[in-house]
């Protein structure tokens, strides 16, 4: 078996993560390493034995790569990726594909024009509960999709570390707006109405606390979608999220919060991740390790990706409609 020579850029929280799952996977092998930390990447590139580097177009002249995994902050993935896609290399970005339509669009028309491949890393699409809703929705089973409602909530500490330098829409809420689209694909969104409340986070920034986000498909169906990060840190919880999709013949729902292990010590009460990037027998594993994994299966054998690239720029497109219409308290019609 031929491996996936990848190089990842960005070693932040989810970037240290890739890259330890490309240096485990049996399929992909980590080249190098790009990072404005030199002190961080030097650690990593002694860990992983790859090659290091501060200056990612100088990694992708000098390394032989097959594919670039995009892990850097929100506001400067287009032109990352740009960038690579200009370097004539296969990659895979972490969500959001961008913070705007124009941006989304940006990036799709240079891979487009440079014939190479993308795959914007979705995890939920390796979720095999929201998976198994999918696959529900497409056999047919819940008939028309009549309405949808997706909620996703953490404690307040991941507002605290992120300090208001990204939005909730684009680091929680994008996976539920995005599973939203995909469940109802190949209706569009056409309107958008969202209400927000700031009264625990807002001394960050203006960061929120909740918003409720209602759109409108041009099939009929509406959706509703909750993101909120101003649980108490006390909270049993990490992630708690929940999809619940009525339809003409049936309804299904995804409930994640208790995922069938509960730790209860004299401290306190927990409620472990166990599927999307559990750590056992030496490796990450769960749906981060299966999302890349496929990636570095997919762009060796030219087989499709998993996600839909449509989807994720529909699905950016929301959350840019619904961040306006909290700043204009107005609904914002959409045109994709």
């Amino acid at each position: 078996m031929k491996k996936c020579k990848m190089a990842v850029i960005g070693l932040g929280f989810i970037g240290g993560l890739h890259a330890r799952i490309i240096a485990e996977a049996d399929n992909a092998e980590l080249v190098a390493i790009a990072d404005l930390n030199k002190a961080l990447a030097d650690e990593y590139a002694e860990k992983y034995n790859c090659a290091v580097y501060t200056d990612y177009k100088e990694m992708m002249e000098k390394e032989d790569i097959d594919a670039v995994d995009i892990c850097v902050p929100e506001d400067f993935h287009v032109q990352t990726a740009v960038d690579v896609a200009n370097a004539k290399k296969d990659f895979i970005i972490e969500k959001p594909l961008a913070k705007t339509l124009e941006g989304c669009l940006a990036i799709k028309k240079a891979a487009d024009d440079n014939k190479v491949r993308m795959m914007v890393a979705q995890v939920c699409k390796f979720d095999p509960r929201y998976v198994e809703l999918k696959e529900s929705i497409r056999r047919g089973d819940l008939g028309e999709i009549s309405a949808m409602s997706f909620k996703r909530g953490n404690p307040v500490s991941t507002a605290n570390r992120l300090q208001g330098k990204v939005s909730f829409f684009y680091y929680l809420g994008i996976h539920d707006i995005e599973m939203m689209v995909d469940y109802n694909m190949p209706a569009k969104p056409v309107k958008v109405y969202a209400q927000a409340s700031n009264k625990k986070n807002g001394h960050m920034n203006g960061d929120l606390d909740a918003a409720f986000v209602i759109v409108n498909f041009d099939n009929g169906a509406v959706g509703n979608v909750h993101i909120c990060w101003a649980y108490p840190d006390n909270s049993a919880m990490g992630i708690w999220s929940i999809a619940e999709v009525t339809g003409t013949k049936g309804f299904g729902m995804v409930d994640i919060r208790n995922q069938g292990l509960e730790i209860m010590t004299d401290e306190a009460e927990s409620y472990p991740d166990t599927l999307l990037w559990p750590e056992y027998y030496g490796k990450i594993q769960g749906g981060l390790k299966e999302e890349i994994v496929h990636f570095a299966d997919a762009t060796m054998n030219g087989k499709p990706y998993a996600v839909d690239t449509e989807c994720c720029i529909r699905g950016v497109a929301i959350a840019e409609a619904a961040l306006k219409s909290i700043e204009t308290g107005e609904p914002v019609e959409l045109s994709l």
